[in-house]
């Protein structure tokens, strides 16, 4: 399957995909489920979990309460393998699912214990992300990226082949080198960034909306590109959330004169699916019996449906945005599909991360 098209998997599924339609027998009456998310409080799948939350709780026979527990550390490797060894399939507890916990499994991490492939997921959503400077540097907008590339440029990561690859590899196709401090989710980089200790940083569309706009609008902080979104056609064009900001494509064609290619380039739209067009999600443990299931895609279709509700739009505009979202067993074809890449793209990379960053995979 060519990586350009990893998107039609069906993603535009929408909001009635895999649901229940009768009676289920699942009911959590005077019980507590748990989110675990396998990152830091305050970032992208933190703020999407929150959300979902107390929608979700609304919508499950029962009503029961929903909590959110950050499981953080070794880029989302902690919290993934606690849910693999401890969440029973009894329903009570879910994974939030974002970019550094997939790319970890795809690149077979050896500290990875879970099985991300054996999971049922639930809703897989797109998110896009904004790469961003501090307006110190001398930039008004991501036409003077070129200027950046004599600049000392100092980043927040969490390492080079989480999540996080998507922007190394946006930068390294735009000819910028940054020194990157490892290690950090970007709930901790983006303080950092706050107080001038790192001068460029990125985060999810959602974090951003939230957390970086007050800067931008501050003046503090310049949205440099985006790495864009697919219409219904496949192609990349600008986020909706941040339509004045141009695509990592768009910069990428004003610095060359041409469109992006070669191995590094279907290396980026690898990276591209697995990070911004499955970039969150909530899944239950293999194994979660079907009456349980059947409930849960029940209740997750009425709740993307309360995104058009005046009392979550706003938030919904912010957290998950227009995109659309793949619910039941489109979300675990869409997700399965976007963390599998075929062997020239992985061992391309593979030589990439060793050159640039020491890295064997």
């Amino acid at each position: 399957m060519e990586l350009r098209n990893l998107w039609r998997l069906p993603l535009l599924a929408v909001a009635l995909a895999g649901a229940a339609t009768g009676a289920s027998a699942a009911d959590f009456s005077g019980q507590r489920i748990e989110i675990l998310v396998p990152y830091e409080a305050g970032g992208g799948t933190d703020i999407y979990a929150r959300f979902l939350a107390p929608i979700l709780s609304e919508h499950l026979p029962g009503k029961p309460t929903v909590i959110v527990n950050n499981v953080a550390g070794a880029g989302a490797i902690a919290g993934g393998n606690q849910f693999e060894q401890r969440a029973k399939p009894d329903g009570l507890t879910l994974i939030g699912i974002g970019t550094s916990l997939t790319a970890n499994y795809v690149f077979r991490d050896k500290r990875v214990k879970y099985k991300l492939a054996n999971w049922i997921p639930i809703i897989s959503s797109p998110n896009g992300t904004v790469v961003y400077a501090n307006s110190a540097l001398g930039v008004k907008s991501g036409a003077d990226i070129a200027g950046l590339k004599q600049k000392a440029l100092v980043m927040g990561a969490n390492n080079a082949t989480g999540g996080d690859l998507r922007v190394l590899l946006s930068l390294d196709g735009l000819g910028l080198k940054a020194k990157e401090v490892f290690g950090l989710n970007r709930g901790d980089a983006r303080p950092s960034f706050e107080r001038g200790e790192f001068n460029l940083n990125f985060d999810s569309t959602a974090a951003y909306q939230i957390q970086v706009l007050p800067m931008v609008q501050s003046g503090v902080a310049v949205p440099l590109f985006t790495l864009g979104i697919t219409d219904n056609t496949g192609a990349i064009v600008r986020d909706p959330l941040v339509p004045d900001v141009p695509t990592y494509i768009e910069v990428y064609k004003a610095l060359n004169g041409k469109d992006p290619e070669g191995p590094e380039q279907k290396a980026w739209l690898a990276m591209f699916n697995l990070n911004i067009m499955t970039a969150k999600g909530l899944a239950l443990p293999a194994g979660t019996p079907k009456d349980i299931v059947d409930t849960y895609n029940k209740a997750i279709s009425e709740v993307v449906a309360e995104f058009s509700n005046p009392k979550y739009k706003s938030q919904a505009d912010d957290i998950v945005g227009p995109y659309p979202q793949a619910l039941g067993e489109a979300a675990g074809r869409a997700l399965r599909g976007a963390a599998t890449f075929d062997d020239e793209t992985f061992n391309w990379l593979k030589g990439w991360l060793n050159k640039n960053y020491q890295v064997s995979l």
